[in-house]
């Protein structure tokens, strides 16, 4: 399995075609080594700058003269993000890494430069991308991507058998980092791809996140470059468990078991009655659905303790603080948990008029299955929103980057748009959805492996996290 590793930033060192980076990798054997090969190729860096500092040349002449060496040393700031994700990728099994640098193929474009990354991505089976952050979201080199694989028709087809994941480096911690990678996550989704967050290291978010203004300050962002690695290894990891260019069908057991909770619906229950007749009309037996009218029922606020979940022991134990008899989660815990697949489903208003919803608290309380080791992570989930024409609220967006904590696999959202009582798209959904179903039989999943959530910012959690590793549970 292949992972094409992407360097979007203007800056990047590394464009030789001969691929010098990837040589250079496979020949450390441990984290310790990779970092001495980092710090020593930031010193190759400033060494070259240093040197035409020396010379009396404008900038641009300086900057012309930068962009003459072959390509073969030294890191930029993304690259360095990308070399520590590659590097952990590749230390899983049956994983090989390619590199490419974008500023190389979408700088000055040809002919033969974007027939050669094509080629490259054509071989691949993950895309990593790496860039940095321009005013919230990626740059320039990473959205001419985007627009030639979206203008591609090999490219268009081929995106639907990758996985993807993304880093990001910005000027400081909070510098448009996650946003950057949420905007990615929906384009990729949007093409085809599969997407997932980073690992259990550094608990599931969007992707590598990473601090960095001035060239060679990544080093110094511990805490960043935990998140590349986590990326990285996640990234190897998920490829071991699904296999998108292949038809054949593993499953663990002889039933799929696909979960649809339906958070929000009208009056009408429109929302359900769509989720209803495409479960109804999906005719292979490999997959059961379970529906689950979440909006019609009772579903009691998180409150936010520190000591989630309160015990531990047989993992289909309901474990959340709240306790009333009436509660959702309560009454239906085993049954949430014993799954394979599921959708989070929600009818999209103008307003909210006639507007039934658990939407927010469903979503809040999930906290406890996330805490739980992630109960219900390492599956392929989505969105399916019937959306009112201009309702623009965003629920298949808010929907899967909450769903990315908990450690799944996305995959596009399920969009239906209703303009008056007309509903705008109903067939292309009805391929969607199979395309969903036939893809989450081919995600293999342990069910003895248990992830250990990690709390991070949690200090009464981290205890509670120390003495139960103490304690050998």
């Amino acid at each position: 399995m292949r992972i094409l590793g992407v360097s979007a930033s203007l800056r990047n060192k590394r464009f030789s075609y001969k691929n010098k980076l990837v040589e250079d990798l496979r020949k450390i054997n441990s984290l310790n080594e990779l970092n001495i090969f980092v710090k020593d190729q930031i010193k190759v860096t400033f060494s070259d700058m240093e040197k035409l500092n020396k010379k009396e040349l404008s900038f641009e002449e300086k900057y012309k003269e930068l962009k003459k060496h072959k390509g073969d040393r030294g890191l930029s700031n993304s690259e360095t993000a990308l070399v520590y994700a590659l590097w952990q990728a590749s230390q899983e099994k049956n994983i090989e890494t390619d590199y490419l640098s974008l500023s190389n193929i979408f700088d000055n474009e040809d002919t033969e430069k974007l027939n050669f990354f094509k080629k490259k991505f054509l071989e691949c089976n993950a895309l990593l991308v790496s860039g940095p952050v321009y005013f919230g979201d990626r740059g320039s080199l990473t959205q001419r991507m985007i627009e030639f694989l979206n203008s591609d028709r090999d490219c268009m087809k081929h995106a639907k058998k990758i996985l993807y994941a993304g880093l990001a480096v910005g000027a400081k911690r909070n510098g448009g980092q996650e946003t950057t990678l949420i905007f990615q996550t929906l384009d990729f989704l949007n093409l085809g791809c599969k997407v997932i967050g980073n690992g259990y290291d550094t608990t599931a978010q969007y992707g590598g996140t990473l601090v960095a203004g001035d060239i060679g300050k990544l080093v110094d962002d511990n805490y960043g470059i935990k998140t590349a690695l986590s990326t990285g290894k996640n990234l190897g990891e998920v490829l071991n468990k699904i296999n998108l260019t292949d038809n054949k069908i593993e499953t663990i057991r002889k039933t799929h078991r696909c979960h649809i909770f339906i958070l929000q619906d009208n009056k009408n229950q429109e929302c359900t009655k769509i989720v209803e007749s495409l479960v109804k009309n999906y005719k292979d037996k490999k997959i059961s659905f379970k529906i689950f009218k979440v909006f019609k029922d009772q579903v009691h606020k998180c409150i936010a303790c520190d000591i989630c979940p309160i015990s531990y022991g047989d993992r289909k134990q309901y474990r959340c603080i709240i306790n009333n008899k009436d509660d959702f989660f309560k009454k239906n815990h085993e049954e949430i948990i014993d799954c394979d697949s599921f959708i989070f489903a929600a009818y999209s208003g103008t307003n909210f008029i006639n507007i039934k919803t658990n939407y927010q608290q469903f979503i809040e309380r999930t906290r406890y299955l996330r805490r739980d080791d992630y109960l219900i992570g390492d599956k392929l989930v989505t969105s399916l929103i019937l959306s009112e024409v201009n309702s623009n609220r965003n629920l298949h967006i808010r929907i899967l980057t909450s769903l990315m904590r908990h450690h799944n696999i996305l995959t596009k959202p399920i969009l239906v748009f209703k303009n008056a009582n007309t509903y705008i798209n109903l067939e292309n959904i009805k391929k969607q959805f199979i395309d969903f179903c036939q893809t989450a039989l081919k995600v293999k999943k342990d069910p003895k492996k248990i992830n250990e959530y990690k709390p991070v910012g949690y200090e009464i959690s981290l205890e509670k996290f120390l003495q139960k590793k103490k304690s050998n549970y």
